[in-house]
């Protein structure tokens, strides 16, 4: 009785545990809801090649070169075999086989691709050095003449210690090359620079993958030596630069920068200013040739043909003029590809609208998500590491989330325009504009903010004004310079579209001027961005009502924000700036040195504002941060921080400091407890971030990025963290 009084409560039921989950029952609905969209699982396999891929970049060291290739045969064969079998166990075989054969090769292939670009780079600063090499690429700035050297022979370096393409800035007033022509000069030249801050973006694994092995500037005239003869890609980078120049002779100032960018993609001369308008205002997609310029060019060129065969009744009544029309589109984007350097926006773009126009040629719905899928497995397959880079990301996402959304909702707008007049179809085209705005901004806001760490609120006015403005005035005058540019009225085309793109600009400018135009935010951590891409995934890609089972780790994704902490500390891999957190603002011990890595910090931190560390005998957060002319004394949650300057005083702040932070090379570790770190360690690790939590933490840039073949002597580097004592026998750098 007392047994059964104390399980009821006061309604007099007794309480009963909860049952047990029905494992096998949930399994079975899962499996249930798979087969009914088994039509979808083909959209997966590119995510699988994807996370092959992604996961050999997210490796802290190299992995043995024929990992890849050897996970991928077997697999591959088992895929076969479980295909043409009637065993059975063959479906089951496949559907696990398959998948794990996608994902071991997107990893072969990503090592593959590594293996085919590796090339030298500079170890340290040379020059001057007498440099010369074959002009592969000429780009204008607004600071002048940059080109890149394919060929490269440098007096001061081996053959086989000489980078295979180097990129220099020619001095004000030199003569400018044209690609394929030999250029000799003397420059100083650098390593590619190291990400400035642990977790930032990575220039020198970019410079890897494009064989890219030092970076500088000229420091004399130069001397051309004209090419005698050229390859086709030469050849196309010729014209391509050719073009640029005329663009910009035709149509001065930012408005012929703009042009150039739409047409040849060269955005090297877009001034700062105009670039920030445009990036602030949600008008940034416009400077890329992407799916919107791509598809306008060949859209026109498509309706532009079948009109002028229509006008010839013999041909039109008996002719496929729309097969013919899509044909002539077809060679339209692949001259777009040819002269805008196929960047990966433009590959991805051209590939959707080929495999458009292949289905309009084999009847066939013209664009879907199986053609995206298809795009995605070509892009990278020939650029496996376009997936860590933005372009590849937002463009693909705002692809994916649009082809979504119309699939789910594409019935129902088109339903509203069959009983609409004129002005109805024009409002429904305004309301066509501001959903492809509102889908794509959110499709891509996460990797915005991951990349960039802004966001632009008001994108979509911006957007209703800029994009119908950019369809139907500025691309086709933009086609219009192409077709007359050989017979050298390309201003004819120029004049026109730059009054399109002024008014463009304009827009732009306003837009950015308004109170809280963009949201500063801090950098989203991995692990958010990566929810948010399953779930966004599983949002897309399923079309069930279990899709929304997505919005889960969107929104968590989104909370991670919350979790973001910049570092309380910043050291520079050269020891010449540091940056302390005091408050909401961060103290830097320069404003003129580095200051790309200054805004780096500022704008990862959320763009929060700076200041000068404290003068010598000054203090700041009253008298938590100190300093002298020997460095500066950090007082944080009971440990005492030591910024030591001037050799010395660092056996004295080794006796009485928790850690010390030298700036100059340290003759010995710290003994006891204290914790060093000094230039040597800068060296080695790269960039330093400390957080003053508890526990103590602290990232290098080196020891994020780990042992991989773009980041230099890290196997050579002592972990920052490092408690050792005594004398140092490591070399100096």
């Amino acid at each position: 009785m007392v047994d059964e009084a104390a399980g009821k409560g006061a309604s007099g039921f007794a309480w009963r545990p909860p049952s047990r989950i029905d494992v096998q029952g949930v399994a079975h609905g899962l499996l249930l809801r798979l087969v009914a969209e088994r039509e979808r699982w083909v959209l997966w396999l590119p995510v699988a090649f994807a996370l092959g891929i992604g996961g050999y970049f997210a490796l802290r060291s190299e992995p043995w070169g024929g990992l890849g290739i050897t996970m991928a045969l077997p697999l591959a064969a088992l895929s076969l075999w479980a295909r043409r079998s009637l065993h059975p166990v063959a479906p089951t075989a496949l559907l696990i086989a398959l998948p794990l054969c996608l994902v071991a090769g997107g990893f072969a292939v990503a090592q593959f691709e590594t293996w085919r670009v590796a090339a030298p780079a500079l170890e340290r600063r040379i020059g001057p050095a007498a440099l010369d090499g074959r002009v592969i690429e000429v780009e204008t700035l607004n600071e002048g003449i940059r080109v890149t050297l394919g060929a490269v022979r440098l007096d001061r370096l081996a053959p086989d210690r000489t980078p295979a393409r180097v990129r220099v800035r020619l001095k004000a007033g030199s003569a400018v090359p044209e690609v394929g022509d030999h250029l000799s000069v003397s420059a100083i030249l650098m390593p590619p620079p190291a990400p400035a801050l642990p977790g930032g973006f990575d220039f020198q694994r970019q410079a890897f993958f494009q064989r890219l092995g030092a970076v500088g500037f000229a420091v004399g005239s130069s001397q051309i030596v004209p090419a005698a003869r050229s390859s086709i890609s030469t050849a196309l980078r010729s014209v391509r630069s050719a073009m640029t120049a005329r663009i910009h002779a035709a149509l001065p100032g930012p408005e012929g920068a703009i042009a150039a960018a739409i047409i040849t993609g060269e955005r090297g001369a877009i001034p700062a200013g105009i670039n920030q308008d445009f990036r602030d205002s949600g008008l940034a997609h416009l400077l890329v040739i992407a799916g919107l310029h791509m598809t306008l060019a060949t859209g026109a060129a498509f309706f532009a043909i079948r009109a002028i065969l229509a006008l010839v009744p013999r041909i039109a009544l008996v002719r496929p003029i729309k097969k013919w029309a899509a044909l002539g589109a077809l060679l339209i984007a692949l001259l777009y590809l040819a002269i805008s350097g196929a960047a990966v926006p433009t590959q991805r773009a051209f590939v959707m609208c080929v495999l458009a126009l292949l289905a309009i040629l084999i009847d066939r719905q013209p664009v879907s998500m199986r053609s995206l899928a298809w795009a995605a497995f070509l892009v990278m397959a020939l650029d496996p590491v376009a997936i860590v880079g933005v372009s590849f990301q937002m463009s693909f996402a705002a692809v994916l989330g649009l082809i979504a959304f119309y699939e789910a909702w594409g019935g129902k707008l088109g339903g509203l325009r069959q009983d609409a007049g004129p002005i109805g179809h024009g409002l429904l085209h305004l309301l066509g504009i501001a959903l492809t705005t509102i889908v794509a901004t959110l499709g891509t806001a996460a990797f915005a903010i991951y990349h960039f760490n802004r966001f632009a609120l008001f994108s979509v006015p911006a957007n209703l004004i800029a994009v119908p403005l950019a369809g139907v005035w500025v691309m086709p005058w933009a086609l219009v310079s192409c077709l007359l540019m050989p017979l050298g009225l390309e201003s004819v085309g120029l004049v026109p579209m730059g009054w399109g793109i002024a008014v463009i600009e304009r827009v732009a400018h306003w837009t950015a001027g308004l109170p809280s135009a963009t949201l500063d935010l801090p950098t989203m951590p991995d692990w958010g961005l990566l929810l948010i891409v399953v779930g966004g995934l599983w949002l897309a890609l399923w079309r069930a009502p279990w899709r929304r089972w997505g919005v889960m780790p969107v929104l968590i994704g989104v909370a991670s924000l919350t979790a973001a902490h910049a570092p309380d500390l910043i050291l520079a891999a050269d020891g010449a700036l540091v940056a302390v957190r005091s408050n909401d603002a961060y103290l830097l011990s320069s404003e003129r040195t580095d200051r790309l890595a200054a805004e780096t910090w500022l704008r990862t931190a959320g763009g929060i504002p700076s200041g000068p560390l404290p003068a010598a005998g000054e203090a700041a957060e009253h008298g938590a941060i100190r300093c002298d002319a020997a460095g500066c004394l950090i007082l944080r949650n009971d440990r005492r921080i030591a910024l030591v300057r001037d050799i010395s005083v660092l056996d004295e702040e080794c006796r009485t400091s928790d850690l010390v932070l030298s700036l100059v090379r340290a003759p010995r570790r710290c003994g006891g407890r204290t914790r060093l770190i000094d230039l040597s360690d800068l060296r080695h690790n790269g960039a330093t971030a400390l957080w003053f939590g508890d526990p103590l933490r602290i990232e290098s840039a080196n020891a994020q990025r780990g042992d991989r073949p773009w980041v230099p002597n890290f196997p050579a580097a002592r972990p920052v963290s490092s408690a050792a004592s005594g004398p140092r026998d490591d070399p100096a750098p």
